[in-house]
C-alpha cells in the first residue's frame, strides 16, 4: 500500500510523532508548534486549535474531547472545573495544580485592579446625581 493511501486508510496505523488526533488515545501536551509565542496562557500547552486561526474551536490533547468557547472553558475542561463543560478523565493531576494556579494568580491580580475601576465608577455616578 502505498504511503498516500495509507494516510487515507483510517485502518493504518499512525507514526507516535504524528501528534495529536481528535478522538484519538491520549497523546499528551501539544507539540510546541501548536503553542503560539503570543499566547500566554498555560492552557495552550494541553489544548490545540481545530483549525489553525481559529481559537474558538479547541481540542483536548489529552482525550481528544472538541470543545467551542476558547481557551477559558477549554481550561475548565483540564481543571475539572463544573460549571460550563465536563471535566477531563485523562488529565495528569500535575496540569490541574498548573492550571488552578494560574487560574488563582488571575483572579488576585483582577481583585486588586477591579476595587479601583468601581470606586471610579461609584465615584461618577455620585457625581451625576448631585
Amino acid at each position: 500500500m502505498s504511503t498516500s493511501r495509507q494516510a487515507l486508510d483510517s485502518n493504518a496505523p499512525t507514526p507516535a510523532s504524528a501528534g495529536p488526533t481528535v478522538g484519538a488515545a491520549p497523546v499528551g501536551p501539544a507539540p510546541a508548534a501548536a503553542v503560539r509565542s503570543n499566547r500566554v496562557d498555560p492552557g495552550w500547552k494541553y489544548i490545540s486549535t481545530v483549525e489553525e486561526g481559529n481559537t474558538n474551536d479547541t481540542v483536548c490533547t489529552f482525550c481528544g474531547k472538541i470543545m467551542k468557547g476558547c481557551i477559558t472553558r477549554a481550561k475548565e475542561h483540564l481543571m475539572i472545573k463544573p460549571g460550563n463543560v465536563a471535566g477531563c478523565k485523562m488529565v495528569p493531576k500535575d496540569v490541574i495544580a498548573e492550571l488552578w494556579e494560574y487560574y488563582h494568580k488571575k483572579k488576585i491580580e483582577e481583585d486588586k485592579v477591579l476595587p479601583r475601576e468601581a470606586s471610579k465608577n461609584r465615584v461618577s455616578m455620585l457625581g451625576n446625581l448631585t
